[in-house]
């Protein structure tokens, strides 16, 4: 449907009533609000074994947004922060997961680039491509492996049986002062008995901001269409046909940085910042073989390629880095069996390889490998491998759903098992969950053999343990509300440190909280409200808080985020908002300090308001909208989730944008 922008988008599935089975308990908002995340195994949200969340089309449409990082920002427990510069990221109760704590996955497949196990926000992921989020606020591990440790995200592109045909969006917005965005995206489907097929292709490119960016040590830089900008591709390509599926992806994401560095940097032949690009390249081949009624066999096959960075030209790197770059390769095979029990039960059984390649050479030439502690051992290639084995068996007994499953990776850098255990409950009006689950991150090899981040071939996989309870209530058919705690521990996390150059496992971080959200919908009026709420518990280590552990770096305590709209007749009118509490990040005279006592600032609470309006079949098949995002142009930053020295960076100045979808 529509292309829209606006800084917020709805957390939870709301549908016309056209849509609603009021008649089955089980489905609060219709098919739409069926989810397979969890299990890989189509459920209700109350049914799946996690807690999840769903966005479709309608919340896009309806709440205005532009990329995935407004669709998250609604969700509860997800807000962002930086790395280095112009690196946006995403943080998940209070937890910064930007290095390989978070999976996400277009049409299922990963999209975390293999260097870092990161993906830069804000200007990516398009969402006029989008045709439904699907998320597991909580540990994915046991069904999808590494990455998977804090959170899932699966974005769902528009799919065959929906396009049957073109559509095609388009958007022009005005950002900040003198900025400029523009996106647009051009989706091709059909579905038949025998064939279906379905084809994205589109670019974008945007601003981070137009304020001025000062780094902590009395340097200033302009931000604009040269030294801040977001530039994205994308080709989507999917076809099916008598259980063969053949994906292939591209995605690539250009934007402005400045490498490790805390200083802004003087410029080198007239650039003021290197050009940085992530691209990723995936071949994605799976079959279901019906073996009988009750089996059936899934083989996988995937080549990825991709780069931890990219530099068409250097401005402010060093020897080592000039002109380098990274290219990286995984090759996965895994095969799995499904078994449909007559006693409402199935059973997955399943194991694969995965190998992770990647190569590095400076641009002297010299290898950018380091292939064992003596530093004289180099290399220009190197690669590292899991074997795992994963099962999982689910069990319906009238109200109550049983789930047992776990995930064992036998890997270069050690072994991880995630086992899962959840019990759901749902009878008439009410649901509860009470779910445990541990999961893992794997070190990638980048991180282990690089010779400019400093070699440690000895990393380890950094293990997480998390307990959620859920309790939810169908007030009417139009009415829902749901709640949940959690508590989530991880253990030697894998860090960059400063002093040996190096990434290593170290400490511990806890995070313990609630979430709440209450959400209606009607024909022609809804809304949503939703709360979330996290903080440091007391066995998380310096580093990731603030001196009294009451606080993590970086991200708010609190968040609220509300929205509503209104159709009347062609129209359709939507405001949201959201609050951020008081955030911390690390203090100018702590970044100064020639002792290196750590020291934090407070950054006031914000309010980011955006409306978007919507005028629906305005020629046939034709719908134009317009969007403001941060309406009142608040001073929001995203803030060093850790002491890095790296001053906040400014971003998602004030947005007015005017687009347009048209289906053919």
């Amino acid at each position: 449907m529509l292309r829209l922008t606006v800084i917020l988008c709805l957390p939870f599935p709301t549908v016309f009533d056209a849509f609603a089975a009021d008649d089955d308990p089980l489905y609060f908002f219709g098919e739409e609000a069926r989810v397979a995340i969890a299990t890989q195994r189509i459920q209700t949200p109350e049914q799946a074994p996690s807690i999840v969340s769903i966005v479709t089309r309608h919340d896009i449409e309806a709440y205005g947004a532009r990329d995935l990082a407004d669709i998250l920002r609604n969700v509860p427990g997800f807000e962002f922060g930086m790395d280095v510069y112009s690196e946006a990221g995403p943080a998940f109760r209070g937890i910064w997961v930007e290095e390989g704590k978070s999976l996400l996955m277009i049409d299922g497949i990963t999209q975390n680039e293999l260097g870092f196990g990161n993906y830069s926000f804000f200007g990516s992921i398009p969402a006029s491509m989008i045709e439904k989020v699907e998320i597991i606020r909580g540990p994915g591990s046991a069904v999808y492996g590494g990455f998977a440790e804090a959170t899932v995200i699966n974005v769902i592109t528009h799919q065959p049986a929906n396009l049957n045909g073109i559509r095609i969006s388009g958007d022009l917005g005005a950002v900040g002062r003198g900025g400029a965005s523009r996106f647009g995206n051009v989706s091709l489907g059909s579905q038949t008995d025998a064939l279906r097929v379905a084809a994205h292709l589109g670019y974008g490119t945007t601003l981070m901001s137009r304020r001025d960016y000062a780094d902590f040590f009395g340097n200033k830089l302009k931000l604009d269409q040269d030294t801040a900008y977001r530039r994205w591709q994308h080709i989507i390509t999917e076809a099916s046909a008598k259980g063969l599926t053949i994906r292939y992806q591209r995605t690539s994401f250009t934007f402005g940085g400045q490498d490790t560095f805390t200083t802004i940097q003087p410029p080198v032949n007239g650039n003021q910042v290197e050009r940085v690009n992530n691209s990723n390249d995936v071949v994605h081949v799976d079959y279901q073989a019906k073996l009988s009624e009750r089996w059936t066999l899934q083989p996988i096959v995937e080549y990825t390629r991709n780069n931890t960075w990219n530099f068409p030209f250097p401005a402010s790197i060093d020897g080592l880095f000039e002109g380098s770059g990274s290219t990286l390769w995984r090759y996965r095979g895994e095969m799995a069996a499904i078994y449909e029990a007559p006693w409402a039960a199935q059973l997955r059984l399943g194991g694969g390889y995965i190998r992770d390649d990647v190569e590095s050479v400076a641009s002297d030439g010299t290898p950018g490998i380091q292939l064992s502690a003596d530093p004289n051992d180099l290399g220009s290639r190197i690669h590292t491998s899991s074997n795992f084995g994963l099962f999982q068996y689910l069990q319906q007994i009238g109200p109550i759903g049983l789930t047992a499953g776990g995930r064992y990776e036998n890997t270069t850098f050690g072994n991880a098992f995630a086992p899962r255990a959840g019990v759901t409950y749902v009878r008439e009006a009410f649901n509860a969950k009470l779910l445990h689950g541990k999961a893992f991150r794997i070190p990638l090899p980048w991180q282990a053999f690089s010779r400019c981040l400093g070699f440690n071939g000895s990393l380890m996989p950094e293990t997480a343990s998390t307990t959620e309870m859920e309790l939810g209530y169908k007030f009417t058919p139009h009415w829902v509300g749901k709640s949940n705690v959690f508590f989530i521990g991880i253990k030697d996390p894998i860090v960059y440190r400063s002093a040996t150059n190096s990434y290593v496992n170290f400490g511990r971080i806890q995070s313990q909280g609630a979430e709440a959200e209450l959400r209606a919908n009607y024909t022609l009026y809804g809304g949503f409200a939703n709360i979330s709420f996290a903080a440091p518990g007391r066995g998380t280590s310096p580093g990731f808080t603030t001196q009294s552990k009451k606080q993590f770096l970086g991200t708010p305590p609190l968040k609220i985020a509300l929205g509503t709209y209104y159709r009347a007749g062609n129209f359709e009118f939507a405001p949201s908002a959201t609050y951020l509490s008081h955030r911390a990040g690390q203090s100018r005279d702590s970044a100064n300090d020639p002792n290196g006592i750590l020291g934090t600032t407070d950054y006031k609470d914000l309010l980011l308001a955006n409306v978007n309006i919507v005028a629906h079949d305005v020629l046939k098949d034709l719908d134009i909208h317009l969007a403001i995002h941060n309406i009142f142009d608040a001073r929001y930053v995203l803030i060093q989730p850790y002491y890095g020295a790296h001053a906040p960076m400014p971003a998602q100045d004030r947005e007015i944008n005017l687009g347009f979808t048209w289906r053919l």
